[in-house]
């Protein structure tokens, strides 16, 4: 039974959309719908109609529809045809360890998780950001660079990005050659080259319309950002950007005492 708009229990608690914010009216009640069914919703709960709730944010159905649209693409509602709008059985966050020398794919695996890193190839070459080439020595920043760029999945679930810029033996070996699982340490191993030394710098942003599509996601997304820097004795092997999706990914990190 859908519950009226005035005495459903997010009515009183949404924000009114703020029509002065650069924000789109849609990714700002995408964003306070997700924050509220998180705070207040049940599983299997109905959402008021996108009429109520147009009225409620004071915009049109077409633009509910498109805050619906990428709620349901987030997992966190189902809409069922003639319906209406649902609150979704969301699957649990992806825990991801720092510090573990087991690399996340295997120990996914090994709790009989599909999870995949999947090279994606053709694209246009991106270059090093300045956000690493900043930490780099200055010989280091002139030599060539091989780009290469990974999506990341559990259970069929995009859940992070990782673009690695290669340098030295790493890019010269790599040239043109299919990563092994999507693994660029799978692929080095064998050929005599790993990183001995790696430097991590992390921040969360939000995700860009480019990262969002890969990642099927709404563009007011939030994540999770890990720069690193890795090193072989001195050389220099990879930078590297990961983005991990804040919506579908927690971390984890223990302190012993």
């Amino acid at each position: 039974m859908t519950i009226a708009a005035s005495s459903h229990p997010l009515a009183a608690l949404a924000t009114p959309v703020n029509r002065a914010s650069p924000m789109p009216a849609w990714a700002q009640v995408h964003r306070d719908l997700k924050g509220l069914i998180d705070q207040a919703a049940d599983i299997g709960e109905q959402l008021p109609t996108e009429l109520d709730l147009a009225a409620i944010y004071g915009i049109s159905r077409i633009t509910i529809r498109q805050a619906l649209a990428a709620l349901a693409q987030d997992g966190y509602v189902e809409r069922r045809h003639g319906t209406g709008t649902f609150v979704a059985d969301r699957p649990p966050l992806i825990q991801h360890d720092f510090g573990l020398l087991i690399p996340w794919r295997d120990r996914f695996r090994a709790a009989g998780e599909d999870a995949q890193s999947i090279h994606l190839v053709g694209g246009a070459d991106e270059k090093e950001p300045f956000e690493l080439a900043k930490e780099l020595e200055p010989a280091e920043r002139d030599q060539p660079r091989l780009h290469l760029k990974r999506l990341h999945k559990v259970n069929g679930r995009p859940i992070g990005l990782t673009d690695s810029w290669l340098a030295g033996r790493a890019a010269r070996l790599l040239e043109g050659v299919e990563l092994i699982e999507g693994s660029l340490s799978k692929t080095l191993e064998p050929l005599g080259v790993s990183s001995t030394e790696t430097h991590h710098f992390l921040e969360v942003r939000t995700v860009t319309r480019a990262e969002a599509s890969l990642l099927q996601t709404s563009e007011d997304g939030t994540l999770f950002v890990d720069w690193s820097i890795g090193r072989a004795d001195g050389e220099l092997i990879e930078t590297s950007r990961t983005v991990w999706l804040g919506s579908r990914v927690r971390f984890h990190y223990a302190v012993s005492a």
